[in-house]
């Protein structure tokens, strides 16, 4: 199935990047904040044929600074 795999994703607020960046690991790690503050606006798919290519991408978003929502395979529904 051409595109079965869907990597959803939205970008982080400023405010969510720069308390990412300013905190260290152990302060983070102490506080575990579970909720990420994302722009709702951003929200954005892209399918893939394959899951090694879906990994790639959201891998490369992430560095970028976007939320992973989820990557589903859609074939296995």
């Amino acid at each position: 199935m051409a595109g079965s795999i869907m990597v959803k994703y939205v970008k982080k607020t400023y405010k969510q990047l720069q308390s990412e960046r300013s905190g260290s690991h152990a302060q983070m790690n102490k506080q575990m904040n579970h909720s990420v503050d994302v722009d709702s606006t951003s929200f954005s798919y892209m399918t893939f044929d394959n899951m090694k290519d879906a990994n790639r991408f959201a891998s490369d978003k992430q560095e970028e600074g976007y939320h992973i929502i989820e990557v589903i395979n859609e074939s296995r529904y």
